[in-house]
């Protein structure tokens, strides 16, 4: 797990580098720099840092030593501020939130549950506090004017696309069009005229849809039950570590990166990539392996 956040660090330190010194590994879009480092979009790292933010603010929030907890912040800070400069509108409209208030649920949960105060929920909200003063110089810029703008721009382009999904999906309902086909289905006979200036996508930005589209009803009926054991798996992890408060700390942070997730996928690609689809198996490989360890 250390090795897996500290990866998530050094690359988000390698953005913000770029970010400061103008030196790369940053894209502009709509009025601002978005720090991407050395993902191929702002996005795409947007998408790794929902599932590695939650995990590591929460061992800074609910471990016990508070030399842990001060090793940990060191990670989780160059995370979160690459997180935030991504300007992802899925991260800031979604995952963030639903990480943040699975956190701030479960945490108050877990340290009653252990007889622990709940000030560390404190230092939660303020984190939320400077997180919204980071992004509020920005506010300005036309990507936040246009955040929920679904008249033009992406937030338009991005409902072309699901209302073509949706008609893939209804004329190939069972089998669907094949796995890595949706590509090509897509600008062949389903892109809307109005969504032109965007022909080459290769999902569509919504993890339902995308597996009914590639896979038809019983790929999305088999997705959807592995994503709710997963999750439930991760549930009972935490219920039963309750006492063990560095294992519950790691659960509760695994489920709120889940939730931050499955969020995020709402308008965006939630497991298609080698990536997130290795962060999913690494979560809910960790819920299993406590079941089986307790039998």
């Amino acid at each position: 797990m250390a090795g897996w956040t500290a990866g998530a660090s050094a690359v988000s330190l390698i953005g913000l580098w770029g970010f400061a010194t103008g030196s790369g590994f940053v894209s502009a879009a709509e009025g601002v720099r978005r720090v991407q480092a050395l993902y191929d979009s702002a996005n795409n790292l947007a998408l790794y840092l929902d599932r590695t933010v939650p995990v590591t603010l929460a061992l800074v929030l609910l471990l016990p030593a508070r030399r842990q907890r001060v090793l940990w912040a060191m990670l989780a800070a160059p995370q979160a501020l690459a997180w935030l400069l991504t300007f992802s509108k899925g991260t800031l409209l979604l995952a963030a939130p639903a990480a943040l208030l699975v956190l701030g649920v479960g945490g108050f949960w877990l340290l009653r549950r252990q007889g622990r105060p709940v000030a560390p929920l404190v230092l939660l909200a303020a984190l939320a506090l400077i997180g919204a003063g980071v992004l509020a110089p920005f506010l300005g810029a036309e990507r936040f004017q246009r955040l929920l703008d679904f008249e033009q721009g992406t937030g338009f382009l991005r409902v072309q696309l699901w209302r073509s999904a949706w008609q893939m999906a209804l004329d190939h309902p069972l089998l669907g069009v094949g796995p890595d086909q949706f590509l090509y289905h897509y600008r062949s006979g389903y892109l809307l005229p109005t969504a032109w200036q965007e022909p080459n996508l290769n999902h569509p930005h919504n993890v339902l849809l995308d597996w009914w589209t590639r896979l038809g009803l019983p790929g999305l009926v088999l997705g959807m039950g592995w994503l709710g054991a997963g999750v439930f798996g991760l549930w009972r992890w935490l219920q039963s570590s309750v006492l063990q408060p560095h294992e519950a700390a790691l659960a509760l942070g695994c489920l709120a990166a889940a939730a931050a997730g499955l969020a995020h996928g709402l308008i965006d690609v939630s497991y298609a990539l080698p990536e997130l689809m290795l962060v999913w198996v690494l979560i809910f490989h960790l819920g299993i392996e406590a079941e089986m360890e307790r039998g």
